[in-house]
C-alpha cells in the first residue's frame, strides 16, 4: 500500500550542486528526499540545512530513501537564528 501525507520537518542536508537535500520529521516513514523542483518558496528551490519546512510527501521514495517529498515550503517564520 502506498502512504503519502504531509508534516513539519527540518532540512538535515542540502547539496546546492545537485540541488536536492533530505528532510526529517517524526512523523515521516524516515528519510524524505527533497528535489529542489518541488520546494517553493522565497528562494526558488533552495533550502538550507536546518531550515524548518512544511512537507508533502508520498512514498515510494527516490535515492534510497524511504519516501520523497511532492511539496516543500519553507517555513520562515519559524527560524531560529543565533540566541533563539
Amino acid at each position: 500500500m502506498t502512504r503519502s501525507g504531509s508534516t513539519r520537518g527540518t532540512v538535515i542536508r542540502w547539496d546546492e550542486e545537485r540541488r536536492a537535500g533530505i528532510v526529517e520529521a517524526p512523523d515521516l516513514p524516515g528519510d524524505c528526499w527533497v528535489d529542489a523542483d518541488v520546494v517553493h518558496g522565497p528562494h526558488g528551490g533552495t533550502l538550507r540545512a536546518g531550515q524548518v519546512v512544511d512537507v508533502e510527501w508520498a512514498e515510494p521514495g527516490a535515492e534510497g530513501l524511504p519516501c520523497q517529498a511532492t511539496r516543500v515550503v519553507p517555513r520562515e517564520d519559524l527560524q531560529a537564528g543565533f540566541g533563539a
